[in-house]
């Protein structure tokens, strides 16, 4: 008896060491909502969410990431800092550019032309070559 419950919480510990926690924000709970039994998916989230991520990943290595200059680093990365990405952040990053503390005038004007002939997928690049 002693040997089957420790082999038990063995079992359970290796069980609770796998599960992983994540936060779920406002994109993560729509897509659990969209997975949920109710909707016929018999709770595949984590299956789903997988595949987000495995598409993800596709993009971003099929999406070479636009070369910038150390003081372009520095610009881009006072724009998103802080900031949650979102569509609007993506499509106007050049305007944020300009708003930016960082550089001169003529930096962000410089940056500024660059993002505007970007991809959302060459911006999202860009901003993940940071580590932010």
């Amino acid at each position: 008896m002693r040997r089957a419950s420790a082999l038990l919480l063995i079992k359970r510990r290796r069980y609770l060491m796998a599960r992983k926690h994540i936060w779920m924000n406002p994109p993560l709970v729509k897509l659990a909502a969209e997975c949920g039994k109710a909707n016929g998916r018999e709770g595949k989230f984590s299956a789903r969410l997988g595949d987000v991520v495995e598409r993800y990943d596709i993009l971003m290595k099929l999406t070479p990431v636009p070369e910038l200059s150390d003081i372009e680093k520095m610009i881009l990365g006072e724009v998103v800092c802080g900031s949650a990405l979102s569509p609007v952040t993506v499509k106007y990053m050049p305007e944020s550019i300009m708003d930016a503390a960082t550089g001169t005038e003529e930096e962000r004007m410089t940056l500024r032309d660059k993002v505007i002939t970007w991809s959302a997928a060459e911006r999202i690049a860009a901003i993940e070559s940071l580590g932010v």
